[in-house]
């Protein structure tokens, strides 16, 4: 495995400001393109479920991050999970919403 962290973030309200509702969770969760691969590092090939960091640029790019100072990109997963949150919203209301109209 090349790199695997946990993170705590801080995230009390008192200490943010425009705050703002994510209202394209959605387009960006099907923006997404999830795959599976392997590490060219690992000589048993386990395959991994992930993104590719470069993909996630343009989507996510607070979760993107350069590793070491280098040329290297790495992605802080959780920072995604607040677009998944939205997407999963956004889909649940239009499900109840075209239930309500039968």
């Amino acid at each position: 495995d090349s790199s695997s962290a946990t993170y705590n973030t801080t995230s009390d309200g008192r200490l943010k400001e425009n705050i703002e509702p994510i209202n394209d969770g959605l387009e960006k969760l099907m923006a997404m393109k999830p795959v599976t691969f392997t590490w060219k590092s690992d000589p048993d090939k386990k395959t991994q479920q992930g993104f590719i960091a470069q993909d996630m640029q343009d989507i996510s790019p607070e979760s993107v991050n350069i590793l070491d100072g280098k040329d290297m990109l790495g992605m802080d997963y959780g920072r995604i999970t607040p677009i998944l949150v939205a997407a999963l919203q956004n889909a649940l209301k239009r499900i109840q919403e075209l239930e309500e109209k039968k």
